[in-house]
């Protein structure tokens, strides 16, 4: 790893710091898939000892980010088609459960914020985006999520909050998903559909909707492999 990529942790919970701010690196791209972790690099990044970083790594492995290397650090994991089917099908059912929560909770009123969420993407998408506008794209994944959280902290679970956190793909994943006009528009109309839903205040209906979307994002990541 180049520049600082990380971040320093304060004094408190060392290795439950750098794990967080490890993970975060990874799932926001600035680590990649199959990217070697050394623990001295680490360290120096973080600004702590290597006692925390290899205890963060351990926590990491047995979290199925990372694969640890005997006595050089580890690498980031690259997941299969099990792990990706595996984590888009809790997912679905995790999200859907929350959606149908959030709907039970504050319907109409969510709509409003999920409708104003789907105008900016929208808007960007408007412009026409290719795979290869990164920037553009990735203001498109962080709509995305945050359509996503709004729901999910909406809900007010959070068991299942805490849950998906540990279900997160590698933004990675999530760039592809979102980098062609295709894939763009049959985002979007899921988004339409889930926030008409939420208006309507149909629970049952975001439910199925939601889960719908996670497992049509699953079929197309595992097609592409």
């Amino acid at each position: 790893m180049s520049s600082n990529r990380i971040g320093k942790v304060s004094a408190k919970s060392l290795a439950s710091q750098a794990r967080d701010r490890i993970r975060d690196a990874i799932f926001k791209g600035a680590i990649q898939p199959d990217e070697r972790l050394t623990i001295e690099q680490i360290a120096a990044e973080l600004g702590i000892s290597r006692t925390p970083v290899r205890e963060a790594l351990k926590a990491l492995e047995a979290d199925g980010i990372v694969r640890l290397l005997p006595h050089r650090g580890a690498v980031v994991q690259r997941f299969d088609e099990a792990e990706i089917s595996d984590r888009y099908s809790v997912r679905a059912i995790l999200e859907g459960f929350a959606g149908e929560l959030a709907c039970q909770r504050r319907g109409a009123a969510l709509a409003k914020e999920l409708e104003d969420n789907c105008a900016q993407a929208q808007r960007l998408i408007d412009r026409g985006i290719g795979p290869e506008d990164l920037i553009s794209v990735g203001r498109l994944v962080e709509l995305n999520d945050r359509f996503h959280h709004l729901i999910l902290d909406s809900s007010d679970s959070t068991t299942t909050m805490r849950i998906l956190d540990t279900l997160r793909m590698p933004v990675a994943y999530r760039v592809y998903h979102w980098g062609t006009p295709e894939r763009q528009a049959r985002s979007m109309a899921f988004h339409r559909k889930i926030v008409a839903a939420f208006a309507a205040d149909k629970p049952k209906q975001v439910r199925k909707l939601l889960e719908e979307h996670l497992l049509e994002a699953r079929d197309f990541l595992l097609k592409r492999g």
